[in-house]
């Protein structure tokens, strides 16, 4: 081979080399953009990679796989810290095993390890310590590692806490065995139950039987009660109204005193029947408690002035003590406490010959609240010590003897212990035989606020005084008994009622009412052929076509508890209970009657409405002169004056109602009945104010109401004037 030759083989080499080389450095440099971008990827994989697992929740711990000395920690998060209390370089190097402590699981530790030998992985719950030796429960996940030579190089272990789903575990195990054993024991229960269930029952159909025979039996009682309370009063309604009658007339002194004598058996002999009676209404719960303002001192002395002609008849004294300190006005029961007086005063009464008897009447406090300590103390014949705990139960008496010299059922004493409790009071009695007894009983109360008007405790009891009632009205009074029709037709007739009619049954009622319009109708209710309860209920169905409706009152020997509702219920639109109080009978026509005979339609709502809600000035008189004196200090001259513009203006206030009533007009009644109003107030003539109130504030009722309401105000007006003379 020549030179030449060599030379351009060589040239060739090199160029294939240049060529080659050139390609090489190409390649490496597509080598090198590739490995960075991988780098870079990487990179970009472990950074997303470590911030995972070290903000987890869940503890992450890697381990080398060392399973000849046993694995050693080389990577733990932020959670394992949290959890277990070991800071990472306290752990690192160090075997899994330093978490571990004695109530370790060591079936589930073995476990562990026989997985992690063989190169599986693990899944369990395993009991773990912190640094400070505190218990904690984990759900734990091993996975084994490989590398590309398919060599175990390293262990990674997830571990979730579940401290408090363990301990949740453990008290819903506790309270499963607790209810098991409950179970059991009320299985134990129901079985011996079960037995006695099986006795009981036997037992319980005796019980039912004799409840019912109780039943029937206290159905019987007031049965008995009911019926007693009629065949008793039926005949005292007739005995008390003549003897009333015969008072009345002209009598020389012997025939009066025989009459007085007469009249006081029979009042003693209702006396009786009522006691009987308020036991009743006690056992079924029926009596309620009024708390009303009035004056302490005067409702006292009005017991010493009941009690006071029977004491000097009987030469002895009747005193009054009070408490220098009692306030002037309180706030109680005024009737049940008067009733209770009456009770302890007519006792000492009967139990004391001479000497005296005393009403003490003190203010105390029971913790810390106000109470009224009264006591009535007498000289009388004293009780045994052994009889002291009996003397209040029912129909009891300290002696049987005692009956016999001083009469008496042996209610009296009964009734006021029941009236007390009622009162949430506290009844006693202290005594010695042949010295004297001390009745005390302790109620609390309210002292009234100022400015609060107490009951007026003095009521006019002057029989026929200041009635209003036309005496041209025609009267029908149904009564089978004949006593009875003769007492009301010569009751009526004393007051001049002229026009009144008899009925002995319900039936001959409905027929002469067909026959004749009566303004008003005095219905007794048990009677034969057809009783009061029918004959009205069958003159409300009759009536119901028209606009008429004749009152109808309740002339009745039914006093029990319900018998007033009864009679409301049927129709009738009042009650009164036999025997019939003269003043009583009077009152009840006036309030239904009136000086009007009209037919306007007085519905039962109407009348009930209208007189309930002027029940608080029961007994006020129609002018109070103290208000009015305020005013003119005594001066009659003034008082004439005033009461002249005060008439003046109440004609005016008059046909304003009136007018507004003609033209239905709401509003000029409701304006009309404001003003009424404060001028009756301003004067003091608070039953008449009262009257107007109401028309006030029912404005809007139907038209034929507010006739009702400006008759009642009518009716005032006239009383006003009855009681100034004018």
């Amino acid at each position: 081979m020549t030179l030449e030759e060599r030379i351009s083989r060589l040239e060739k080499r090199i160029v294939r080399e240049k060529s080659a080389r050139q390609q090489a450095e190409n390649l490496l440099e597509q080598k090198s953009y590739e490995l960075y971008a991988l780098n870079k990827h990487l990179k970009e994989h472990s950074r997303l990679f470590e911030a995972t697992v070290v903000n987890a929740n869940d503890c992450v711990i890697i381990t080398d796989a060392d399973l000849v000395n046993g694995p050693k920690i080389i990577y733990v998060n932020e959670a394992f810290t949290k959890i277990s209390g070991y800071e990472a370089e306290e752990v690192m190097g160090k075997n899994p095993g330093i978490l571990q402590g004695h109530d370790t699981d060591r079936e589930t530790l073995a476990r562990l390890k026989r997985c992690l030998k063989e190169g599986r992985s693990f899944k369990g719950e395993l009991k773990n310590y912190t640094k400070d030796g505190d218990p904690y429960w984990l759900d734990i996940s091993i996975m084994p590692i490989y590398d590309d030579d398919q060599t175990l190089t390293h262990f990674t272990a997830i571990e979730r806490n579940i401290t408090e789903r363990k301990n949740f575990e453990k008290e819903i195990l506790r309270e499963k065995n607790i209810a098991e054993k409950e179970v059991k024991e009320r299985q134990r229960i129901e079985s011996q139950m079960q037995e006695y269930a099986d006795k009981l029952e036997l037992i319980r159909f005796d019980a039912v039987e004799a409840q019912k025979k109780a039943e029937a039996a206290n159905q019987a009682k007031t049965e008995f009660l009911a019926n007693m309370s009629h065949e008793l009063r039926t005949p005292l309604n007739g005995i008390i109204g003549m003897a009333e009658m015969l008072l009345f007339s002209n009598l020389d002194s012997q025939q009066k005193e025989n009459t007085e004598i007469l009249h006081k058996s029979g009042e003693n002999l209702l006396s009786i029947l009522n006691d009987i009676l308020d036991i009743s209404k006690i056992e079924a719960g029926e009596l309620e408690i009024e708390n009303v303002p009035f004056h302490l001192s005067t409702a006292m002395r009005q017991i010493i002035q009941l009690f006071l002609p029977l004491a000097e008849d009987r030469g002895v004294k009747l005193l009054l003590e009070e408490d220098e300190d009692a306030p002037d006005v309180v706030v109680a029961d005024l009737g049940r406490i008067q009733q209770v007086l009456r009770n302890l005063v007519n006792n000492s009464l009967k139990f004391t010959e001479d000497g005296s008897i005393t009403l003490i009447v003190k203010v105390t406090k029971e913790n810390n609240v106000p109470t009224l300590y009264i006591a009535v103390e007498d000289t009388g014949v004293g009780i045994p010590k052994d009889k002291l705990d009996i003397i209040f139960d029912k129909f009891t008496q300290a002696d049987a003897s005692v009956t016999r010299n001083f009469g008496g059922t042996g209610l009296g004493l009964a009734i006021t212990q029941n009236l007390i409790k009622l009162m949430d009071g506290e009844l006693g009695v202290d005594s010695i035989e042949n010295e004297g007894s001390t009745f005390w009983f302790k109620i609390p109360f309210e002292e009234a606020s100022a400015g609060v008007k107490p009951v007026n405790l003095y009521v006019d009891h002057s029989e026929g005084d200041g009635i209003t009632v036309s005496k041209d009205i025609s009267i029908l009074a149904v009564d089978d008994h004949p006593v009875n029709q003769l007492f009301v037709q010569k009751l009526l007739k004393r007051y001049e009622f002229e026009n009144v009619d008899l009925a002995e049954d319900g039936q001959q009622a409905l027929n002469m009412m067909l026959l004749k319009q009566y303004d008003i109708v005095l219905m007794d209710c048990q009677m034969p052929v057809l009783d009061g309860y029918k004959a009205t209920e069958t003159l409300r169905e009759l009536e119901s076509p028209t606009e008429k409706r004749t009152p109808v009152i309740a002339l009745t020997a039914n006093a029990m508890v319900g018998d007033r509702e009864k009679c409301i219920r049927v129709g009738m639109d009042d009650y009164l209970s036999k025997p019939i109080k003269p003043e009583k009978l009077l009152a009840i026509i006036q309030k239904w009657v009136g000086q009007t005979t009209s037919n306007d339609c007085v519905t039962e709502d109407v009348c009930e409405a209208l007189f309930s809600e002027k029940e608080e000035l029961p007994d006020a008189p129609p002018l109070d002169m103290d208000h009015l004196n305020m005013f003119t200090d005594g001066d009659t001259e003034e008082e004439q004056q005033l009461l002249d513009v005060f008439f003046d203006q109440v004609e005016i206030s008059l046909k304003e109602l009136e007018d507004s009533c003609s033209n239905n007009n709401k509003d000029e009644w409701r304006k009309a009945a404001h003003k009424f109003k404060g001028s009756a107030a301003n004067l003091g003539a608070h039953v008449l104010s009262s009257s107007c109130e109401v028309a006030e504030k029912r404005f809007d009722d139907p038209l034929e109401q507010r006739v009702v309401m400006l008759e009642d105000i009518n009716n005032n007006v006239r009383e006003l004037k009855l009681y100034l003379n004018r």
